[in-house]
């Protein structure tokens, strides 16, 4: 089973009302994880308070199939259906590759840093 390390906070950002929970992922996300991974988001997202956004930090997270990549347009579904945003902040160079080949860059702004994520969200 391959590894995958994730954390969840909360982001007080000056200037911004709504608030914002970041979702930090490490390692490898696939078949053998994300079925365990998922439910976890799902948890955050239902006890959320109307608009708030989510940033999901993809730094360090090495690869993710396709089914990853199906829970995270699912995460913006359920996110914004309650008033809030996505953004993708700073992914691997591959895991943002993957990602643009299957169109997510139109749903979801991707940034090169968590400072730029903050003003997005």
């Amino acid at each position: 089973m391959a590894e995958i390390k994730y954390t969840f906070s909360e982001l007080l950002v000056t200037g911004k009302t709504n608030p914002i929970k970041l979702i930090a992922l490490e390692g490898i996300l696939d078949e053998s994880n994300a079925d365990d991974f998922a439910p976890k988001v799902y948890e955050v997202i239902e006890q959320m308070p109307e608009q708030t956004s989510v940033i999901l930090d993809l730094e360090k997270l090495s690869y993710m199939n396709s089914k990853s990549i199906g829970y995270i347009a699912d995460y913006f579904n359920k996110v914004t259906a309650k008033g809030g945003k996505i953004v993708i902040a700073k992914p691997a160079r591959n895991v943002k590759e993957t990602l643009c080949v299957v169109g997510l860059d139109q749903m979801i702004p991707f940034t090169q840093t968590l400072e730029e994520a903050k003003l997005q969200a």
